[in-house]
């Protein structure tokens, strides 16, 4: 069609994602800073819920610390089967003993 060009629908040629050009994400993430190793392992960590948070603490100064858990053992079958067993009534758990 005559008078259309190749530019975005905002009209200035950039493309749009969720409000924000290019420019501006390229932007928004160099605020951001360079994450620190131990920053990136923090981050892993939660993602993959090998951490959880114990709690939040803020003191009368409104500084803030989190106390992250976790730990780098792998559950075995018997961690799991115990987890599984643990949450079941004794008196249960004794009659599917005496059953087998």
């Amino acid at each position: 069609m005559a008078g259309q060009n190749n530019r975005g629908k905002n009209g200035n040629g950039s493309k749009k994602n969720n409000g924000f050009n290019q420019k501006d994400i390229e932007k928004k993430l160099a605020s951001f800073g360079k994450l620190t190793p131990q920053q990136i392992i923090v981050i892993a960590g939660l993602l993959t819920n090998a951490l959880s948070v114990d709690s939040v603490l803020i003191d009368k100064d409104q500084e803030i610390e989190i106390v992250l858990v976790g730990s780098l053992r792998r559950k075995t079958k018997l961690d799991r089967l115990v987890d599984e067993v643990s949450q079941m009534n004794v008196g249960d758990l004794i009659e599917s003993l005496i059953r087998r």
